[in-house]
């Protein structure tokens, strides 16, 4: 197995077979993209009282299997609230651009009606091999090893492709070599297999993409397996949304909201 997502080559972010796109081997998977975004934030936050909150993340074009450089920008420093910007950069073009809110925690009493509900899931025990693209099926067809070859999952219903699943997903390696992923960091790269989870097939060669990822977190995550239980619909427009819930073993921890539209499977016939 690869050992991280990305190597570090100075400036630059060098990606490894395991960060690939279900799509195609030539591009990145959105997760790795998303969690390399969350590292950079999160490393130029230097803020260790506050706590990534919100992370947006505009895939502007599709991140090409080559160096990568960031740059991030202080949009607002504060005791309690911090926003940072980040651009992916391959050379000279602007390939994903990230905004992100950092919150104060404090310890605060809430009435038992405005708490998140517990977890309904247990998470899985010991090593699972299954993973997303084989779960979907024909994801695997045309990049055999990637994010969804690298992240391990349990299947807990759907991901059958009709636009609803429930999955434990594990991420078994570090997003940067050297690096200890942290849990937000963690979760900001699973965070894109919500449209994997509940992958809305049109027809037989026609799937959906997203254009984004938002991801919100009320809490940390806790544990190496987190839980998403995804849903895709999608208007005649052609312009749909996927919306997932995160939890942990304690209970949802966060909202994860894609834009998706139609894409033909590669090498399909229109």
């Amino acid at each position: 197995m690869t050992g991280a997502l990305f190597q570090r080559d100075n400036e630059l972010y060098v990606p490894t077979p395991a960060s690939c796109s279900p799509w195609s081997p030539n591009h990145l998977h959105g997760g790795p993209v998303v969690g390399l975004m969350a590292h950079a934030v999160e490393q130029a936050s230097g803020n260790t009282s506050l706590n990534l909150s919100r992370l947006t993340v505009d895939l502007l074009r599709p991140v090409p299997y080559s160096p990568l450089t960031v740059s991030t920008r202080l949009v607002r420093g504060g005791a309690r609230l911090q926003v940072l910007e980040a651009s992916l950069f391959d050379g000279t073009n602007e390939v994903a651009r990230a905004s992100a809110l950092f919150l104060e925690n404090r310890t605060t009493s809430v009435p038992e009606h405005g708490r998140f509900p517990k977890g309904e899931f247990d998470p899985p025990v010991g090593s699972v091999d299954a993973n997303i693209s084989e779960a979907a099926g024909w994801q695997n067809l045309y990049s055999p090893v990637g994010l969804h070859s690298t992240a391990k999952a349990e299947v807990v219903e759907g991901v059958n492709a009709e636009g609803h699943g429930i999955a434990w997903m594990k991420l078994p390696v570090p997003v940067v070599q050297g690096i200890q992923t942290s849990p937000t960091v963690m979760a900001a790269t699973l965070s894109d297999f919500g449209n994997g989870v509940a992958q809305l097939s049109l027809s037989s060669n026609v799937g959906c993409i997203n254009a984004d990822v938002s991801l919100y977190l009320h809490r940390k995550p806790v544990g190496e397996w987190l839980g998403l239980d995804a849903c895709s619909r999608m208007q005649d427009s052609g312009v749909g949304l996927v919306e997932t819930t995160l939890f942990d073993s304690g209970g949802p921890i966060g909202k994860i909201l894609q834009a998706i539209i139609p894409m033909e499977m590669p090498g399909a016939k229109g």
